[in-house]
């Protein structure tokens, strides 16, 4: 899933456009009709001063934009009109999906209470890197707490990947690392010589045998409970593999963070 540059202002001057819309939909037909007449339900009009739980669709306010912010930091995409109505549309549903399946929630595309929290509490501070993803150029910034790998260029993240990790056991190390060999068809014999390699193409690694590689196994099961690999960094998207692999370069700059 990527993250693409959005400009503050476009989205400024659409906000207000769809506000005034909205505003004269209520002077002329009043709050009920006007919601029903834009097919949404809105939430404590005009302010939201106060969260509504659950949030599901056709729900717009303030509260819809706090949770649009946090979902695409997560990597997920939203559309342009529902950003700008901040609206509770399809595709922020399908990214609510998306984290409750990462995170073992019933997935409903419904925001309720357990989901709000969830969250609010994996994405932290939205926009916010650890220092040490901005000292080069290019970096991966693997966030351990999110499950994703940020790919970032020039101090702003240019791709999210969703990934998983290492087993209880086996765990995915913590800490600052180099990539120090590219191997685009590497393989792995960690299974046993009796058993054939294991594909784990466009690998990046970054610590002895543990990389950053996409995985057959990880695409065809996607995230369950108890799931994850020897210790490498898993990606379940192809192209989002085949991305990172071409962008980072041999000695590029990996850190590894909760």
């Amino acid at each position: 899933m990527m993250i693409r540059g959005r400009s503050r202002p476009l989205w400024a001057t659409a906000t207000a456009f769809a506000v005034t819309s909205l505003a004269a939909a209520f002077l002329t037909a009043g709050p009920a009709q006007a919601a029903k007449n834009n097919s949404i339900r809105v939430i404590d009009p005009p302010t939201q001063a106060k969260l509504n739980l659950p949030m599901e669709n056709k729900d717009v306010g303030r509260y819809v934009r706090i949770i649009q912010d946090r979902l695409e930091w997560l990597g997920y995409d939203i559309s342009w009109r529902e950003r700008v109505e901040g609206r509770y549309g399809n595709s922020t549903a399908a990214a609510v999906r998306a984290t409750q399946d990462k995170f073992y929630l019933p997935e409903t595309g419904v925001a309720d209470k357990r989901t709000w929290i969830l969250i609010k509490n994996v994405a932290g501070d939205v926009g916010v890197l650890p220092s040490t993803c901005l000292r080069e150029s290019q970096s991966f910034c693997i966030d351990k707490t999110t499950k994703v790998v940020r790919y970032v260029k020039d101090g702003k993240v240019d791709r999210t990947v969703d990934v998983r990790f290492g087993v209880t056991g086996l765990d995915t190390p913590t800490g600052t690392f180099r990539v120090w060999f590219k191997w685009r068809d590497a393989t792995s014999g960690i299974n046993g010589p009796d058993v054939p390699r294991a594909p784990m193409p466009y690998a990046l690694f970054f610590n002895g045998d543990i990389a950053v590689h996409y995985s057959p196994t990880f695409a065809a099961t996607g995230y369950y409970p108890g799931g994850g690999s020897h210790g490498c960094v898993n990606v379940a998207d192809l192209q989002d593999a085949i991305y990172l692999f071409n962008q980072m370069p041999a000695g590029g700059l990996v850190h590894v963070h909760w």
